[in-house]
């Protein structure tokens, strides 16, 4: 468990801590999509100092505001010299409008980007990533992935390429640490706006491989309004790296 100091620098948020600073953040004028950008930047970030220069990426993503995220992430990537393939798993129909901007987006900024619920080939495309950027499923999950998301998860955990998480690994329970089946494993996580409770924990530690924590800059008042205190050491604009648990 994290000591004190951990906890005061870094934090422990829970699934519901995070949606309730959402909501109080647009209460303020700050807006889910302000967020994500800020958030698809931190994991962009934190991609380019693994592959320490332009690489094949892969993006997988669900249709919620995770996927966003990793949209983000996908965008900046391909600005700075990468070659990106994102892979959204829903029907196009389905997709929110936030959701729609991002895909968009992408697609103008040189990501080739395909919608399709149906996961049967994320296996073969992740067979020419340098790294995949898992943004399946972010910190609501509270029960085992459903298909078609089950089947995408052990497509990136079956391959050879380095897994990068947004937020959490997609299958982790955020708050508790379980790791429902299946779980992805990734060697690293960007987990943003502070720690969460769950990576605390030995098995979201296991699961979660290395993990940065980014600042994405949640506004003071809305950590004040929903009884929060912001994590001291995640400000500035920081990524803040912890290193991989060795405990099994």
């Amino acid at each position: 468990m994290p000591s004190e100091v951990e906890l005061a620098h870094l934090g422990a948020l829970t699934s519901a801590d995070v949606a309730a600073l959402d909501a109080a953040a647009a209460q303020l004028g700050v807006s889910s999509l302000q967020l994500m950008e800020i958030a698809g930047w931190q994991v962009a970030r934190c991609a380019w100092q693994r592959l320490a220069g332009a690489a094949d990426v892969l993006v997988v993503a669900g249709r919620g505001n995770n996927g966003g995220d990793g949209l983000v992430a996908a965008r900046h990537l391909a600005t700075w010299g990468c070659t990106v393939r994102a892979r959204v798993l829903s029907d196009e129909q389905r997709l929110g409008e936030l959701m729609a901007a991002h895909v968009a987006s992408a697609r103008g900024n040189g990501v080739s980007v395909e919608v399709s619920a149906d996961p049967g080939d994320i296996g073969a495309q992740a067979e020419t990533a340098t790294l995949i950027v898992d943004a399946l499923l972010g910190t609501g999950l509270r029960e085992p992935a459903r298909e078609p998301l089950a089947t995408a998860i052990r497509a990136l955990n079956a391959s050879d390429a380095a897994v990068l998480s947004v937020d959490v690994p997609s299958g982790l329970d955020a708050t508790s640490g379980k790791a429902y089946e299946p779980c992805v494993a990734a060697v690293a996580t960007c987990t943003l706006t502070a720690m969460k409770a769950g990576l605390w924990e030995r098995s979201g530690r296991r699961h979660a491989g290395e993990i940065w924590v980014g600042d994405i800059g949640m506004p003071v008042a809305a950590w004040r309004s929903c009884g929060l205190v912001a994590p001291q050491a995640v400000a500035g604009g920081v990524l803040v790296p912890i290193p991989s648990a060795t405990s099994p």
